[in-house]
């Protein structure tokens, strides 16, 4: 009887109270920009979902992820990239079949996952403006955020050719069924160009970061002057392409060449090993940490036995090159096949790996800028050869010297091989094949070595991008607008 009284006097005061009081109906629907975002906090948890949740190798999820990101989809579908889960499912990608753009894995090669990201950047970098809080660290996210927009815009671009761009006021009107056309080859240039350039000479990025650093992963200076690399590669702005390999040789970027072996076995397997985490040839990587992100590398070259190299690819290694040695490369896969192991597995936990996943590297810009001098002045130079040494001779192999080129195309022949087996499954042969006008005659030896239709010539240069599923081409329709890329009916 006690405790059902004093529930009744509590009640009765309550009564008391709200009879005094007016209550006013709220509506939480909606997120105030007067409660979120507000702090230097939620600035920072924005960018974070925003811009770098796009960016992870995390087992199935991100840009980056090991079976449907862009560096894998990009290497299977060149000389070296093979898989032994079917030819069903995976032979569109490693014969470049990509004449039925519903195919079996075609859905996967599909701008749909990514390009509302760069639309996300885009709101973001409203939002964040109108934070009260410091504003060096402010300009720094709104750097970040335009890298990766530029970041973003380059890897769909260079997959799947012109983007579509929504502005601001479009994106403020997220009920409204707005359909917009893609952007021209150019304006997607110029827009991914503008993007990178902002960023890094908004002069609060740092130049880079060691391991050791909190922000070790965030973009860095260093990563939007190899992105604008990349970019003047591809589209063959030679002299801008030598200013940028030249600016991240600076010594302030601190990036250069593993060149100990640590206990990897060789220079080039220590540049992988888990011990040597954010070496300084490692110019962007995506940070695995226990507990928040993993990738399976692993389990889908060993444990689940896929993802193979082509033996053909592989016998066109030197002797005692490091890079194809047993601890890299095991020459254990099926007689189509080796294993490329690449990365060591020693902090793993199952099939779960936590050594950082590596992105770009040092490696990969003096190369490229050996390959602009001498695209640039169309003649071998000393300086050019110096530079690809620097990678052939960290790989045991003797030097060239200037009587081993008979001829600018000889150079670059010889570069490009050189680039294939230092940067195999990391997203560069393609784009290396596409921009020396060699894809089309490459993939179509691969498909005649391994008896099997050769469906690239019929498509041509057509075949420098990947299609687009009929969905997104149902969806331009919407509009007016076709959305296909050359090649693949409409």
């Amino acid at each position: 009887m006690k405790k059902i009284f004093s529930y009744a006097v509590a009640l009765a005061f309550m009564s008391v109270v709200m009879y005094g009081c007016k209550l006013v109906s709220s509506e939480y629907s909606d997120i105030s920009s007067d409660l979120y975002p507000t702090s230097e906090r939620d600035a920072r948890d924005l960018v974070t979902s925003n811009v770098y949740e796009a960016f992870r190798n995390d087992e199935y999820a991100g840009a980056f992820n090991v079976a449907t990101g862009f560096h894998l989809l990009g290497d299977m579908a060149t000389d070296f990239g093979f898989c032994s889960w079917g030819e069903s499912n995976w032979g569109q990608l490693e014969y470049a079949n990509f004449q039925n753009p519903d195919g079996a894995r075609n859905p996967r090669m599909n701008w749909a996952p990514y390009l509302p990201w760069i639309s996300k950047m885009e709101l973001t970098i409203d939002r964040i403006k109108g934070i009260a809080m410091d504003e060096t660290l402010k300009k720094r996210y709104l750097a970040e955020l335009e890298c990766g927009q530029g970041f973003m815009a380059f890897l769909i671009w260079d997959f799947y050719g012109p983007i579509i761009l929504s502005d601001l006021e479009t994106l403020k009107k997220p009920q409204d069924e707005i359909i917009l056309p893609r952007q021209t080859n150019e304006q997607t240039i110029a827009y991914i160009e503008s993007k990178l350039k902002a960023a890094a000479e908004a002069g609060v990025l740092a130049k880079s970061y060691s391991k050791e650093n909190a922000d070790y992963g965030r973009f860095t200076e260093g990563l939007c002057h190899t992105l604008l690399l990349k970019l003047y590669m591809q589209t063959k702005q030679w002299p801008k392409a030598i200013v940028e390999g030249r600016e991240l040789m600076k010594p302030e970027y601190s990036y250069e060449l593993v060149t100990d072996a640590g206990d990897a076995g060789s220079a080039y397997a220590n540049v992988f090993s888990s011990a040597n985490e954010g070496n300084k040839e490692t110019i962007w990587a995506v940070n695995c940490l226990r507990e928040y992100q993993s990738h399976l590398w692993y389990p889908h070259v060993i444990s689940w036995g896929g993802y193979k190299m082509t033996r053909i690819f592989f016998e066109t290694f030197e002797s005692g090159d490091d890079r194809c040695a047993p601890n890299v490369i095991t020459d254990g896969g099926s007689s189509q096949g080796v294993l490329p192991l690449k990365y060591d597995m020693v902090n793993r936990t199952s099939d779960n790996c936590y050594t950082d996943w590596i992105v770009y590297r040092y490696a990969d810009v003096i190369t490229l800028l050996a390959e602009a001098i001498v695209q640039q002045g169309n003649a071998v130079t000393q300086e050019a050869i110096d530079l690809l040494n620097e990678v052939r001779t960290r790989a045991s192999l003797p030097p060239y010297q200037m009587s081993s080129f008979t001829n600018k195309d000889d150079f670059i022949d010889k570069l490009l091989w050189e680039r294939a087996h230092e940067l195999w499954y990391e997203g560069c042969r393609r784009q290396d094949l596409i921009r020396n006008n060699k894809y089309v005659t490459t993939m179509a030896q691969k498909c005649v070595d391994h008896g099997r239709t050769d469906y690239i010539t019929a498509l041509g240069t057509n075949a420098h991008l990947f299609p687009l599923p009929s969905s997104a081409v149902n969806e331009g329709r919407k509009g007016g607008f076709n959305y296909q890329n050359p090649g693949y009916g409409d």
